[in-house]
């Protein structure tokens, strides 16, 4: 029996599994199906690990994440990035804060150079976006494995981040270019997808909830891009901003520096120096 009291009956429980081999829950605990698919999906890449395999990763979105369970799971994940609601301040929220704590301390945060979309972000410095001249380096970031996004609530309802969903796949390198170069490449390959209603909390586990795990590429593709998306836009775990500021901006180019450089490089410049 839970915490108020009351606690639903057994016959709504319900597994079942696709033509396709897809595996879902209705009912309670349905966390369970999630937690169980994540070990299930380690033991396999501990055993079959693919060609230049940098370990499996998760990508996750949730309205809130606190399940012990299901936090020890995911910090076992090579690379990870969890992506939930902005919390308040309030006594409350500083306490449920302090439960992520460990897993966003952790060491397994994501290569942002696997995605294309984040390339060319850096953390912002002061409020503004990193100005990159001739001779800066170029971001090499690891997003870390728990960011927010969204509205700090402060009274009334904030648009929220309310998905349930689990991106698993496995992180991989190259030392090849797309053009036959030299260099070091490191991607994301997606392979399944949970979707669901419970969010990543112990107390959805008596909750009346659904979730399922597929593995249908274009909804592999889709969830990666949202997924990344959350990334790019992310900030800290307890930021200082209450409303929507992302930490991660585009890097602002020193056009006059860079113009500078050609023009003293350049054929024309050779011949005036001479």
């Amino acid at each position: 029996m839970d915490a108020t009291g009351g606690e639903f009956p057994s016959g709504f429980d319900r597994e079942f599994v696709t033509r396709e081999g897809h595996r879902g829950y209705f009912g309670r605990n349905v966390l369970r199906g999630l937690v169980d698919g994540m070990e299930g999906f380690l033991e396999e890449k501990r055993r079959t690990q693919g060609f230049r395999s940098m370990g499996p990763a998760a990508l996750c979105g949730f309205l809130w994440l606190d399940d012990p369970e299901l936090a020890d799971c995911l910090g076992r994940f090579s690379n990870l990035c969890v992506v939930v609601s902005k919390q308040g301040r309030s006594e409350r929220d500083v306490a449920k804060l302090g439960k992520l704590k460990p897993l966003a301390d952790g060491d397994n945060g994501m290569l942002a150079s696997a995605f294309a979309e984040l390339t060319g972000l850096d953390w912002r410095e002061e409020g503004h976006a990193k100005v990159v001249g001739p001779g800066s380096p170029m971001p090499d970031l690891v997003i870390p494995p728990v960011r927010t996004i969204g509205f700090r609530r402060k009274g009334p309802m904030v648009p929220i981040l309310h998905t349930k969903i689990v991106l698993l796949g496995e992180m991989w390198w190259h030392d090849e270019d797309g053009l036959g170069g030299v260099a070091d490449v490191v991607g994301f390959r997606p392979e399944r997808l949970w979707v669901g209603s419970a969010n990543g909390t112990h107390r959805s586990r008596s909750s009346l909830e659904f979730g399922m795990w597929l593995d249908d590429p274009q909804a592999l593709q889709a969830a990666e891009a949202f997924l990344v998306q959350l990334m790019a836009h992310s900030e800290a775990l307890d930021p200082d901003s209450d409303v929507f500021e992302p930490e991660l901006l585009p890097v602002d180019f020193d056009d006059e520096a860079f113009a500078a450089y050609a023009a003293e490089f350049s054929p024309e410049g050779d011949e005036s120096d001479a």
